[in-house]
């Protein structure tokens, strides 16, 4: 099975779900782009008899484990606030002083603080996608999008032409990567390297904001190399929709 992980494009520009900063996919293109995607898909599939498959998803993983770092880390620097800000017990000097130092915030106090500030960081990691990037792993936003995309394959039946030349390009907004996936008579065929271009001609589109004439490149790229191992017969029939797939996922 060709695969081919890549790279990262800001989405800055995508409109966002009021009062949430996580993306809302069903206005990641519009109705013109979309348009574009099907009438781009439709052109290319009419010389070969591979299938293109583009599919776009909010994100590919949960990444509770980067909420928890993110609630941990805003609960630590409340309480360093809190201790160097009010307790003032390290400022007066005297480190042979035996009295015991009046603390203006109590235990039950400081205890509130480092729960609240937990939960405040967890919220705005979870509302706020850049926040909850910065304590996401590349390698495990990689590992989400390709399991991910193995189950977009089987769920949008990509692997289940007739001759196994189904392609699946692969867009995840939160991890800002694209993943393209071929079935097994692509990888007879062609390897990694072979679909680099097409994932240029999509990363150089998003990085320049153009998300529907990206994809749309890419595509048409796809089809030109798919053609000349895959031509087009008379009796070819169009098994999969030309429809860009917008899939939401409750995560």
């Amino acid at each position: 099975m060709v695969e081919v992980l890549v790279a990262v494009f800001p989405v800055v520009a995508v409109q966002q779900v009021p009062g949430n900063e996580i993306m809302n996919i069903e206005t990641f293109f519009n109705s013109e782009e979309k348009e574009l995607i099907k009438q781009t898909i439709s052109k290319a599939e009419s010389h070969t008899s591979a299938e293109i498959v583009p599919v776009v998803t909010e994100s590919s993983g949960r990444y509770d484990r980067a909420e928890d770092l993110a609630g941990c880390t805003i609960a630590v620097a409340a309480l360093s606030l809190v201790w160097f800000g009010f307790q003032g017990v390290l400022f007066d000097g005297d480190w042979q002083n035996t009295s015991t130092p009046e603390l203006a915030v109590g235990l039950g106090s400081t205890i509130f603080t480092l729960i609240a500030a937990f939960v405040a960081g967890v919220f705005l990691a979870n509302r706020f996608w850049g926040l909850r990037r910065l304590f996401c792993r590349r390698s495990e936003m990689e590992a989400c999008l390709k399991e991910r995309a193995i189950q977009a394959f089987q769920m949008h039946r990509v692997g289940s032409t007739q001759r196994a030349t189904g392609v699946l390009i692969f867009i995840s907004a939160f991890e800002r990567m694209v993943y393209v996936m071929g079935d097994s008579s692509i990888s007879k065929q062609f390897s990694n390297a072979d679909f680099e271009e097409v994932k240029d001609a999509i990363i150089d589109g998003f990085k320049d904001r153009r998300y529907g004439e990206g994809l749309a490149e890419g595509i048409q790229l796809c089809g030109q190399k798919l053609k000349g191992y895959f031509p087009r017969d008379e009796d070819d029939k169009d098994e999969l929709s030309n429809d860009l797939i917008l899939w939401k996922q409750d995560l």
